[in-house]
């Protein structure tokens, strides 16, 4: 090992010696250049501090701390009645497997509206591209700051006939 001939060097001195080399060498310089990694952190650092995204994590972080299951605002919706029967038919088929009886109509529909607004609420907090509106953002401030191989695709652009699955 080299370095380690020294007699004389304290273990912690060795180690200095060895670190000073590898950073001399060839592979110790490649490693001490910023990598892509590095820069997309730092582009998302800059990003989050826009005035958008702070309105956007401002936004979010207030509605998940204010977020109160029993302050309820009552909606009405028109909903096609073949969608009443699309849900009535897959509430029979869960209850059936839960070996329960199925839930009201406006009940699963209420419960599904709740889960995608939690869902929505989850995303804008954790990954806030996945809205059309940030990714747009993101990939205009990417072109803006010179790193348009940072930019996100669109996920629905590739969509279509034979996606992964067992059907």
């Amino acid at each position: 090992m080299p370095g380690s001939d020294e007699p004389n060097l304290s273990e912690e001195e060795n180690l200095d010696a060895l670190v000073a080399e590898y950073e001399d060498s060839e592979e110790g310089k490649a490693a001490g250049e910023p990598t892509p990694e590095t820069r997309a952190e730092k582009l998302t650092k800059l990003f989050y501090n826009t005035p958008e995204m702070q309105e956007c994590r401002q936004t979010a972080d207030s509605i998940q701390t204010r977020l109160n299951p029993e302050d309820t605002v009552r909606v009405q919706l028109e909903v096609p009645r073949e969608f009443i029967r699309l849900t009535e038919f897959l509430e029979q088929k869960r209850a059936t497997a839960a070996g329960v009886e199925p839930l009201p109509p406006p009940q699963v529909l209420n419960q599904i509206l709740l889960n995608e607004l939690h869902d929505q609420l989850h995303g804008l907090i954790t990954g806030p591209a996945r809205f059309r509106y940030y990714r747009d953002l993101w990939n205009r401030f990417c072109d803006t700051q010179g790193a348009p191989d940072q930019k996100l695709p669109d996920p629905l652009a590739g969509a279509g006939e034979g996606g992964e699955g067992p059907f």
